[in-house]
């Protein structure tokens, strides 16, 4: 699992809803249900100001607006509301770099210096030149630190005048920079994220192959064909209101050049229309952007076209000073997500990631809706009274709420757990290996909460029947290995 999506476990580790559950929210339909659920935990933390959510799925748009643009004024965002999409303009780069290869103008091995003026010694290392597909990857070596100028767009404590040379930064000055830089490691080799660089180079590159501007080349291929006409660089109108985590008022950020490394500005109906685009498996390009590049053993990730690809889908993220958000396609389930925030921080960039993930799990299950929210409440109310609540539902609603697995408990339980209440997990883990007792994943969630408890006897058990139960679990086998030398 990808390390987004190890935070996406449990979000109420972090935040809590108030709300009880109702007849009247049991009943509501299930895409109002899933955006409701999901937007009022997040907005229950107080750093958070407004929650945007799109969805496209087979066919039909969604759309959530929840909370304030700025607190205190009742001013939902709405379709006519221009967010930042920050570092997920690369993703439009990387479509029209597909389209050139498929056009066989340039190849994934080209070095880059193909295709700059002038003469870059510098931009190879140990005799390894940095190539196109280090630029998508961003593996090229080319660090933040570049230019010392542009490491400063996305800092909240830039100045007017650094803002006023940002605005005034040219390519001139970024190939200059370039001239100067000293590559100090392999291309190709290590994940180094280039916010601006890296995609700005590749703008370039396109441009010169297609005799095209960067503009003209992302009208002709992306937007053009998607029907996005409130989709820009440049948009009448300002962006939403962005906020830091501690409260403080953000402006709408400077992207120098041509904006390919973020900044374009777009609306939730465009953003739809995207994912639309992005869902036509009829498009050759849409299917070699998708093609695996890069592996970032480390983290865990892989990587085609600035894509983060992750089966079932490939998924990015963008954030400024004062805005945050996902945008993740699902094709095996025929959809996709926009989630926004305009509030950015270290707990804002927590709780996108929980509520992009949580999106992800419901929408997976759609039109089912996921029960644990209502659960949840009910088990902070004592286990007993959560588990009756389960068994109620279950009998009442099985057929609009998903029950095929323990999931709805399991999510609940690994949260206890993180809250050092392992005993009352261990209750929750005993009671879906019951529910389900011809299944390993019970068992071995079963197995973690005894060894989470230092009863390592019960946790053996467990982790062995569940490894009986699914002789490919390697992490039942590695627990095993692991129990059996703490014993000894």
């Amino acid at each position: 699992m990808k390390k987004y999506y190890i935070l996406l476990l449990l979000i109420s580790s972090i935040i809590s809803c108030k709300e009880e559950p109702t007849k009247s929210s049991i009943a509501k339909d299930p895409m109002t249900y899933l955006m409701e659920t999901n937007a009022n935990l997040v907005l229950n933390n107080p750093v958070i100001n407004s929650v945007t959510i799109g969805v496209y799925v087979d066919g039909k748009t969604f759309n959530g607006y929840f909370g304030e643009i700025d607190k205190g004024k009742g001013n939902k965002p709405d379709d006519n509301s221009i967010f930042e999409i920050a570092s997920v303009s690369k993703t439009f780069a990387g479509i029209i770099a597909a389209h050139a290869v498929l056009d066989g103008i340039i190849t994934l091995n080209d070095d880059i210096r193909k295709y700059l003026d002038g003469s870059y010694p510098n931009l190879e290392y140990q005799g390894r030149s940095i190539q196109i597909r280090d630029l998508l990857t961003h593996t090229s070596g080319i660090r933040r630190d570049l230019s010392p100028l542009l490491a400063r767009v996305f800092k909240t404590d830039v100045t007017k005048d650094e803002k006023e040379a940002i605005k005034n930064y040219t390519r001139k000055n970024l190939f200059k920079e370039l001239k100067n830089f000293k590559l100090d490691t392999i291309p190709g080799v290590r994940y180094q994220y280039s916010p601006l660089v890296g995609s700005e180079i590749l703008a370039v590159i396109l441009e010169k192959v297609y005799q095209k501007t960067y503009d003209q080349l992302i009208n002709e291929f992306i937007l053009n064909k998607a029907g996005m006409t409130n989709t820009k660089f440049k948009i009448e109108g300002d962006v939403i209101n962005g906020y830091r985590d501690e409260g403080a008022q953000t402006e709408a950020v400077v992207i120098p050049m041509t904006g390919a490394g973020g900044g374009l500005k777009s609306t939730i109906p465009d953003l739809q229309k995207y994912i639309q685009f992005l869902l036509d498996d009829s498009n050759p390009a849409i299917k070699e952007m998708q093609r695996f590049l890069y592996a970032d053993e480390e983290e865990d990730e892989d990587y085609g076209y600035f894509w983060r690809i992750n089966n079932p889908g490939f998924l990015h993220n963008g954030g400024t000073g004062g805005s945050t958000n996902w945008l993740i396609v699902l094709p095996q389930y025929k959809l996709g997500f926009t989630v926004f925030f305009n509030t950015n921080g270290d707990t804002s960039g927590d709780l996108i990631n929980d509520i992009a993930g949580s999106l992800y799990r419901d929408l997976a299950i759609y039109p089912k809706k996921n029960p644990s929210y209502l659960i949840e409440k009910e088990i902070k109310k004592g286990i007993q009274n959560g588990i009756q609540f389960y068994q109620k539902l279950k009998k009442e609603e099985g057929t609009d709420f998903y029950f095929n697995n323990g999931a709805a408990l399991n999510k609940i339980a690994y949260g206890l757990m993180r809250e050092d209440k392992n005993a009352d997990a261990i209750e929750i883990f005993k009671y879906i290996v019951s529910e389900f007792p011809n299944e390993y994943n019970p068992y071995d969630s079963l197995g973690e909460g005894y060894f989470m408890d230092k009863q390592y006897d019960l946790a053996l058990l467990n982790y062995k029947r569940s490894l009986e139960l699914n002789p490919e679990n390697d992490n039942a086998e590695r627990m095993i290995k692991h129990i059996n030398s703490v014993k000894n």
